[in-house]
């Protein structure tokens, strides 16, 4: 029963934010997204101000109204100046990484204002990366995010907390951002059979196992056992006179710069084509071979090399999302 009201609260409390916060790829704090409490620390010098002032009004203590008040005018001046280091600040969204299913993606903000100042060190604490300090002393700072990429497609920071209790540590400000911003995850590469194609048509369903030809007449390949059909002038003569009925199999190899095609992979499902294509295209970047790429949306030139290969990654991880 309680778990349940804790988790209605939390909605209603998520929902509120969203409303008063909501997603932006760049946010400039203002009054309306700042909140102040004292810390520890300074609820303490609190309690000891009044019980000085109290002291103070019971024995008519001039010098006790001096402590008091000086003590409550220090937390004055801390919300004052704490209030100060966010109001204005904006913090926008730069870039995210690339990165591999599994791997750890980052995501890259920016820090800035108009007024070259000493902020202090601000908190950034979310509950992938825990707490990143951002010490800011002019009129910015970059902080990258930490975020597992546990799925294929965007890995995106939820909603995180920005604090900061400089000068004098008594009272803390904050704000809750939500930051349009996000890294790509790409597939992981698995091998899968791929068929190449020839003048228009499919390999024969007799074909060998080899991934990078397509049925034709050009080039021996290999022998097979004769079928019903097969030419005369193809049956393998010295085999024959030994008493074996085998003919000879012809293809047609593909050139030097390949093509991989999303039909290529046909009875398998989106992911495992995708995770097919990343299997050869690191293969020919690896080889440094020239190759293209055609799936549903997406036409890439011939090329190779390492921009080649991240604008496949891209892809792959883009795919159903953008």
């Amino acid at each position: 029963m309680f778990q349940l009201q804790r988790d209605r609260l939390q909605q209603r409390i998520s929902g509120w934010l969203e409303k008063r916060l909501p997603l932006q790829a760049s946010i400039k704090l203002d009054r309306n997204r700042i909140f102040i409490v004292p810390t520890w620390q300074g609820m303490l010098l609190l309690v000891v101000a009044i019980m000085i002032l109290l002291l103070a009004i019971n024995f008519e203590s001039a010098l006790n109204y001096a402590v008091a008040f000086w003590l409550m005018s220090m937390l004055w001046v801390a919300v004052h100046l704490t209030y100060r280091n966010l109001s204005g600040l904006t913090i926008a969204a730069v870039s995210g990484s690339l990165v591999e299913v599994g791997g750890t993606a980052e995501v890259t903000l920016r820090f800035s204002s108009q007024n070259k100042r000493n902020r202090g060190v601000f908190e950034v604490i979310g509950k992938p990366w825990g707490v990143v300090f951002v010490p800011m002393h002019g009129a910015d700072a970059v902080v990258k995010l930490c975020l597992k990429a546990s799925e294929r497609g965007p890995v995106v920071p939820a909603r995180f907390r920005v604090e900061n209790r400089h000068p004098f540590g008594l009272v803390m400000a904050w704000s809750h951002v939500h930051i349009d911003v996000a890294a790509w995850a790409f597939p992981e590469a698995q091998p899968f059979a791929r068929k190449a194609f020839g003048e228009g048509q499919d390999l024969a369903e007799d074909a060998p196992d080899d991934h990078f030809y397509s049925a034709g007449s050009e080039d021996f390949h290999s022998l097979r056992s004769y079928a019903q059909g097969d030419a005369i002038q193809r049956l393998h003569w010295p085999s024959f006179s030994r008493d074996q009925l085998v003919v000879k199999h012809f293809t047609d190899y593909q050139s030097a710069d390949e093509s991989i095609q999303w039909q290529q992979f046909a009875g398998l499902g989106d992911e495992e084509r995708l995770a097919a294509i990343r299997y050869y295209a690191e293969a020919f970047f690896k080889a440094d071979l020239p190759y293209s790429l055609s799936m549903p949306g997406v036409e890439l030139a011939t090329a190779k090399g390492a921009e080649q290969i991240t604008r496949v990654r891209r892809a792959l991880a883009e795919y159903g999302y953008v």
